[in-house]
C-alpha cells in the first residue's frame, strides 16, 4: 500500500463528509495504491451508508479527542506514506498523486503542497504564504529550522492536511508525543502543531510542490471556533503546553538557538492572539490566565503584521469544480495522444496538464476544435470587488468597530 489517507471524524455533517470522500475517490490516485482510513471519534451521526458506498476502512472509538484519534489511526495505517484529511474538506483532483511521486523521486520524508480557504462565498489562496509563492527544500537540521522559522504566522507549516509524510517519521513523532502526554496531559488544541514539530524533527528531507489546492472549509461548527471562556482557557492550556514541549524537545540541532528564538516569537504571537480574542469576546476573567500561561506581564493586542500572511488574497475561479471535472475527464481518456481546447493563459490548467503528462506519458495537444474542452476561469466583478484587499483595508479604516458593514467585510472571505 503506497498511501494511507487518514480521515478523523467527529459529528461532521453528512453532506460535508460525502463531498470529502467524493473528492478523494475522484482524484488521480490509482485505486489500488491507496486506502481511506476513517477513524470516528465517537460521533453521534450515523455514517454507515457512506462507509459502505465508498468502501472505506472504518473504525469507531469512544470520544477521546482529535490527537488521540490521529495517533490511534497512525497505528492502523498500512501505507508507506500517510496524509491527513479533515472530514469537512475537499481537494483538487490532482493533489495527492504528484506529492506521492515527488516523495518517491526525491527521497523526501515530507512533501508540502498548496492550499486554499473555502468559504460559502469563495475559494481563495493567501498569496503571501511562503509555500505558495516559493519553492522549499531542506535537509538534516535545516528541516526543523524550516518548520519553526515562520513563528506560527503561516498555516502551511503547522497544519497536517497539506502534506504527506513517510510513515516511519510519523511513528517516531507519535512515540515522542505519547511519552509527553503522560506528563503534560491531553492536548485539545494545536495537536497538528505538535505532530508536525516532531515529524519535522525526525525528517531528513522536506520539499514542496505546486500541483493544486487542498480546500480548507470555513464554517461555524469548526472545532477551532471559541464559543466560551472555558473553551478559550482550554486552547490556551494546550497551546502553551505545546510551546513548552517544543522548547524542551529540540534535541541536538545546530540551529537550536535560532529555533528557540522562533518559538519565543511564536509564544508572543499566540499571547497577543488570545488576549485580543478575550477582549473582543469580553472574556475578561481569562486575561490573568493568559499572562500566567504565556509568561507575559504586559499583554498587547494583535498587530497587522501578525496576520499579514492572510491579508493579501487571490480569488480562485468560481467554476473551479467544473474545470477539475473537465481535467479529470482528460486524465481518464485513452493513452493515445489527446487534443484538448483550453486557455493557455490559465496557469492552474496548464500546470495540471503538464503534471498529468509527466507521469502518464501522454502528449496533450492544444486544438480549437478538440473534443475535450476545459472551461475558462470565471470570477464575477462583484466577487472581485468584495474580495479586494484594498476595499477590505479601507472598510476597516472608515467604519467603526461593531458596525454591520465592518462585520460583513470580515466575513466576506
Amino acid at each position: 500500500m503506497k498511501l494511507s489517507i487518514i480521515v478523523c471524524i467527529y459529528n461532521t455533517s453528512r453532506a460535508y463528509f460525502r463531498e470529502c470522500l467524493e473528492s478523494i475517490r475522484s482524484s488521480t490516485l490509482p485505486f489500488s495504491n491507496y486506502e481511506i482510513l476513517v477513524v470516528d471519534d465517537g460521533s453521534e451521526v450515523d455514517y454507515s451508508d457512506l462507509v459502505d458506498a465508498y468502501q472505506l476502512r472504518y473504525v469507531k472509538t469512544e470520544n477521546r479527542g482529535i490527537l488521540a484519534t490521529r495517533l490511534y489511526a497512525l497505528m492502523l495505517a498500512e501505507g508507506d506514506y500517510i496524509t491527513f484529511y479533515d472530514s469537512d474538506d475537499t481537494s483538487s483532483f490532482n493533489y495527492h498523486l504528484p506529492m506521492l511521486l515527488a516523495a518517491e523521486r526525491e527521497g523526501a520524508d515530507i512533501v508540502i503542497n498548496d492550499w486554499a480557504f473555502q468559504s460559502e462565498r469563495a475559494k481563495y489562496i493567501c498569496t503571501r504564504d511562503t509555500t505558495i509563492k516559493n519553492d522549499l527544500y531542506a535537509e538534516g537540521d535545516d528541516v526543523l529550522e524550516l518548520f519553526a522559522s515562520q513563528c506560527g504566522r503561516e498555516h502551511s507549516y503547522f497544519v497536517l492536511w497539506n502534506k504527506i509524510f513517510k510513515r516511519e517519521v510519523l511513528l517516531e513523532a507519535a512515540r515522542e508525543i505519547v511519552r509527553l502526554e503522560l506528563s503534560m496531559g491531553p492536548v485539545f488544541y494545536a495537536e497538528d502543531v505538535l505532530i508536525n514539530f516532531f515529524a519535522f524533527k525526525h525528517a531528513k528531507k522536506a520539499i514542496n510542490i505546486h500541483t493544486g489546492y487542498y480546500f480548507y472549509r470555513i464554517h461555524p461548527r469548526q472545532s477551532v471556533n471559541v464559543s466560551s471562556e472555558e473553551k478559550l482557557r482550554t486552547q490556551i492550556t494546550s497551546m502553551t503546553d505545546t510551546l513548552c514541549a517544543m522548547r524542551e524537545n529540540i534535541g541536538k540541532n545546530k540551529h537550536e538557538r535560532k529555533i528557540l528564538e522562533y518559538l519565543d516569537k511564536w509564544n508572543a504571537l499566540m499571547a497577543r492572539s488570545h488576549y485580543s480574542h478575550a477582549r473582543s469576546k469580553k472574556y475578561l476573567g481569562v486575561i490573568p490566565y493568559i499572562k500566567e500561561r504565556y509568561g507575559i506581564e504586559k499583554l498587547s493586542m494583535s498587530t497587522f503584521k501578525d496576520g499579514s500572511a492572510y491579508t493579501k488574497n487571490k480569488i480562485l475561479a468560481e467554476n473551479i469544480a467544473d474545470i477539475d471535472k473537465a481535467l479529470r475527464e482528460l486524465y481518464r481518456v485513452s493513452d493515445k495522444p489527446t487534443d484538448a481546447h483550453y486557455d493557455k493563459k490559465d496557469a492552474y490548467v496548464c500546470r495540471s496538464i503538464e503534471h498529468m503528462c509527466s507521469y502518464q506519458g501522454k502528449i496533450v495537444a492544444w486544438a480549437r476544435d478538440a473534443r475535450l474542452s476545459i472551461p475558462k476561469s470565471q470570477i464575477s466583478l462583484k466577487t472581485r470587488f468584495l474580495h479586494n484587499h484594498v476595499v477590505y483595508g479601507m472598510g476597516m479604516i472608515l467604519f467603526k468597530k461593531g458596525s454591520k458593514i465592518r462585520a460583513f467585510l470580515k466575513k466576506k472571505f
